[in-house]
């Protein structure tokens, strides 16, 4: 649920007289306006037979934390915020030093996230010149993945204190007036201006400086995910670059330069992968997963891999960090990849539904399997990702993949038995999924892992 105007300021002045009174996390109720939480506070009935504490000290990396998380785009983060403080209050004082611990773990990969997205900010915020009055003034236009307007923006003041300038998000704008700094709703901070001067000699610039040759399309999404890509300037200029990239390779190679022709027929082969949707997988509003998601989780892996791997959809890390197989069925999976000889970073590896979704049962997040339509909706996605790359062979990591990619449901203990293709050309092998494995029981879970084993040796022996 939304908490409209819920900050971290207001989730203190809530959970304060709460955590004076020594309430657990599982005897409050996240639920609600910021005003109604901050109502339902001040109580008397809020009120515990628990000794009070008068005066609330917090370490100061706990602070620093939970501000952090404060800026997490999920509900979730006001108990974790909450369960974190009181645990450290009541029970470990030095809980933050265990990272093995489950909400420990949990609030470091919502940090470490945060910090990446203010870190993106600080790199791809682009101003534009509008005039206010005499004196010119800058707006820019950015989408954070989680709330970090407010801290994001603090660097701007100290990087261009002596400019106008506003940055206006979906969730808020800041402006500075070389004197303060205000945030307001979005609606205030004014229209989005068309491109100015400077923004046509940037790309003229970065066109100029681009060293084709060195262009890496995995790399650079890594480091300049698609996401922010509708909103650079510069990320016009990528697509044609690689090619004149591709046409100078070409150039040499008919002037007899094998080496060159090798590399310039790679650099084809990405090419492929380096487009500008107008709209990506992180604003695909086509059906009701991404409402309780974090994030979309693309696939990963080179332009040249011949070897693909679909499973179902994100886990809960998936869901955290934004990328396909870290958490626990991942492991099974590196495990299983490494059982095969075969290296992760040179295959491709994605999921037939892109957002995460789940159901919950009581503080976690449980896996909640997609329905046909949801896949069939999110299909699109998945053929994009096979038409760019052209494998050679997919594997199918369990039945929603299988469904998703051949398009009918049926056992996986049948479809190992049976050749099929899809519809572009690429060999399809069906086995479990890793999830499946952590399922079952000691002497199940053997048995599908030496096949899951097996099945990913074979996929690489059709490769080759």
């Amino acid at each position: 649920m939304h908490h409209p105007h819920f900050t971290f300021e207001t989730w203190r002045n809530t959970a304060r007289p709460w955590l004076a009174a020594g309430h657990k996390a599982d005897e409050i109720r996240w639920h609600g306006t910021a005003s109604e939480l901050t109502e339902r506070a001040a109580r008397p009935d809020a009120a515990s037979t628990s000794p009070t504490r008068s005066e609330l000290r917090l370490p100061r990396p706990l602070m620093s934390l939970l501000q952090n998380l404060a800026c997490f785009r999920h509900d979730s983060r006001w108990e974790l915020m909450y369960r974190l403080t009181w645990r450290v209050l009541y029970e470990n004082p030095h809980l933050l030093a265990d990272p093995a611990d489950p909400d420990i773990a949990n609030a470091l990969s919502m940090d470490r996230a945060v910090r990446r997205d203010i870190h993106k900010m600080h790199a791809f915020v682009r101003f534009r010149e509008i005039r206010a009055g005499e004196e010119p003034a800058y707006f820019a236009w950015f989408e954070p993945q989680q709330e970090i307007l407010e801290p994001g923006a603090k660097f701007f003041v100290k990087r261009f204190p002596n400019l106008r300038w506003t940055i206006a998000t979906p969730d808020g704008a800041a402006l500075w007036d070389k004197e303060s700094l205000q945030f307001v709703a979005p609606q205030f901070a004014g229209d989005r201006p068309a491109e100015d001067a400077q923004e046509v000699l940037w790309r003229t610039y970065y066109h100029s400086i681009c060293n084709v040759a060195r262009i890496n399309p995995t790399a650079m999404q890594r480091e300049m995910p698609k996401h922010y890509w509708r909103n650079l300037p510069e990320a016009t200029e990528i697509a044609g670059l690689m090619k004149e990239g591709h046409a100078k390779f070409a150039a040499r190679h008919s002037e007899g330069d094998h080496e060159t022709f090798t590399e310039a027929k790679s650099l084809q082969r990405s090419l492929a992968q380096v487009h500008i949707p107008a709209e990506g997988v992180h604003t695909c509003r086509a059906c009701d997963i991404w409402k309780n998601a974090t994030q979309a989780v693309e696939g990963e892996g080179p332009p040249s891999a011949k070897l693909m791997l679909v499973g179902e959809q994100p886990g809960d890390e998936e869901d955290l960090q934004g990328r396909p197989f870290v958490g626990p069925a991942g492991q099974v999976l590196n495990e299983a990849l490494t059982a095969a000889g075969i290296e992760r970073r040179e295959i491709y590896i994605t999921g037939a539904v892109k957002h995460f979704k789940w159901e919950p049962r009581g503080k976690r997040r449980l896996h909640k399997k997609p329905s046909t339509a949801e896949i069939r909706i999110c299909n699109i996605w998945l053929q994009g990702e096979i038409e760019t790359l052209k494998p050679t062979v997919i594997v199918a990591l369990g039945a929603s993949a299988l469904s998703a990619l051949h398009g009918k449901s049926m056992s996986i203990e049948a479809a190992r038995q049976m050749d099929l293709t899809h519809s572009a050309g690429a060999r399809i092998l069906a086995t479990y999924h890793p999830a499946a494995i952590l399922r079952a029981d000691r002497e199940r879970a053997s048995l599908l892992r030496a096949a899951l084993v097996e099945d990913l040796k074979r996929a690489s022996e059709l490769c080759t």
